[in-house]
């Protein structure tokens, strides 16, 4: 598909209504640029006009598309009177377009029986690739079987599928990983896109560590017509005629954060369900290009923490300490019922599970073994010191220590608690933890560059904060020093075979 389209556009509602327009590509989406306008709700004729998302349907060469989740950007409706010439005369509409889907005419309530994709990276993710990695069968080259992870009424299939080319002079063998899925109660685009690409698209990022995409999505609507016949396939979003341009993992496969081959069946299904539950924290860690100042990355990233403890957790019914107080205002007088309620849940709020503790559930659950490799021992400082520094900068409470302006203590935190939610995702849906787990992140980069930082000494940022709380670390005895270096196999300053100073 080239990157303009010209045709006739229109509303479901108004198909009579027909308006000449453009489809552009742009880097995030699809503009829709229109000569004349549409009848749509666009508030008055003086002022922005607030227009809820609308889909919008057309034709370019009698190919049919629909334009899902439109955004109108600017509208110009009749003649401006100040104007001299002619072409300002002009109505023009311009939309900002999200999706598009080629081939058909739908609607979002559309069903699809059956959808199949490609995701960039895949192919580097995906452990079983018959011309990479070791032959599924003897003999000649054979595509290997695909993996078939049941899904409700249905099922999803990850494989290898390879397109040959013969001629007189050329023979060429390609393959690529390809995701289908299929269910008898079918699957809308958003359900599409909330339950199966986008949790794949997130596993792959986080295996590969680079962003991914999502590419080649093509579904078969539930339509009686085609019974028998060869399916209908609509395009979501085609390319250019260019095959997207793949990541470049800086780690070879098996990749230290994705799932053996043989614990895929039931790996997926277990992440595809915490997906949905947990799609905060996921889409907060994903791997993709940020945006905006360290702070709000860091609220961003702590506050999806917070989210993700909730969900994995249940949250406490009753509060004992906080009724006790609320009845002992009762006993005391001079309180009324609204002022005792107010205290009771300052009381719960102050007595229950904070944000600090919230943290330090999610690292420590994570096993002994991996919170001493990841923070070397200062679990505690990193969840006291990161929970002060989202609560000071969402609270806006005044912090004469300063630690939430500091920028090592940011970076420090963010990166660290993007690693925590990555890898309780990970276990949670079937990863192993522990030793185990520390022996895959020893072959990752970037864990073990966060391992080693050294631009947020925890302890010390903690007793900058609360010097009563957190004592500062006292430092090494000379003795201890030496003792140390003995144990390591150096000899002490002074000691035989040792250069002496003179005197």
């Amino acid at each position: 598909m080239g990157n303009e389209q010209h045709g006739a556009w229109w509303t479901p509602d108004a198909p009579g209504l027909r308006v000449p327009g453009s489809l552009t590509r742009t880097a995030d989406g699809w503009r829709l640029s229109l000569i004349g306008t549409l009848m749509v709700n666009s508030g008055g004729w003086d002022g922005l006009h607030l227009v809820p998302p609308h889909t919008l349907w057309g034709s370019c060469r009698g190919v049919p598309y629909t334009l899902l989740q439109c955004f109108l950007e600017s509208d110009v409706q009749g003649p401006d009177p100040s104007a001299t010439h002619s072409a300002s005369d002009q109505w023009t509409m311009t939309w900002r377009v999200e999706q598009l889907v080629r081939g058909g005419e739908i609607t979002e309530s559309t069903r699809f029986h059956a959808v199949a994709f490609e995701l960039t990276g895949l192919s580097a993710w995906w452990p079983l690739s018959g011309l990479r990695g070791p032959q599924a069968r003897s003999g000649p080259y054979a595509v290997p079987d695909d993996v078939t992870i049941p899904l409700d009424d249905g099922a999803i299939r990850i494989g290898v599928r390879d397109s040959r080319r013969f001629g007189r002079r050329v023979k060429s063998l390609q393959e690529h990983v390809e995701v289908s899925a299929d269910r008898r109660s079918g699957f809308t685009l958003d359900e599409v896109e909330k339950e199966i690409a986008g949790p794949l698209r997130a596993l792959v990022a986080i295996g590969v560590d680079e962003p991914v995409s999502v590419f080649n999505l093509r579904l078969v609507p539930d339509d009686p017509l085609t019974q028998g016949r060869p399916p209908r396939f609509l395009e979501v979003d085609p390319h250019d005629g260019e095959e997207p341009e793949e990541p470049a993992p800086t780690m070879h496969a098996p990749l230290p954060l994705s799932p053996s081959l043989d614990g895929m069946p039931s790996f997926i299904p277990t992440w595809l369900e915490l997906a949905r539950r947990c799609s905060v924290p996921l889409d907060a860690v994903e791997p993709h290009r940020r945006s905006g100042s360290l702070q709000l990355q860091l609220l961003d990233v702590v506050n999806a923490a917070e989210t993700l403890h909730r969900a994995l957790h249940e949250e406490l019914a009753e509060h004992p300490f906080a009724e006790r107080v609320r009845r002992a205002l009762d006993d005391a007088g001079g309180f009324n019922a609204a002022q005792r309620r107010d205290v009771r849940d300052a009381v719960k709020v102050f007595m229950g599970i904070t944000l600090e503790k919230r943290l330090l559930a999610l690292a420590e659950e994570l096993g002994p073994e991996v919170c001493e490799w990841l923070f070397n021992g200062t679990v505690k400082p990193w969840a006291y010191v990161t929970a002060r520094i989202r609560n000071a900068l969402s609270h806006g409470f005044t912090a004469p220590d300063g630690v939430h302006e500091d920028p090592g203590a940011l970076a420090g935190a963010l990166h660290l608690t993007e690693a925590v939610i990555t890898l309780r995702l990970l276990t949670e849906a079937g990863l192993p933890s522990g030793t185990a787990l520390t022996a895959q992140l020893d072959r990752h980069p970037g864990m073990r560059s966060l391992a080693k930082q050294s631009i947020a000494d925890w302890p010390a940022l903690a007793h900058r904060i609360s010097p009563n709380q957190w004592p500062r670390p006292q430092p090494e005895r000379p003795e201890d020093q030496s003792a140390s270096s003995e144990s390591a196999g150096e000899m002490p300053h002074g000691a035989e075979g040792s250069p002496q100073l003179p005197e």
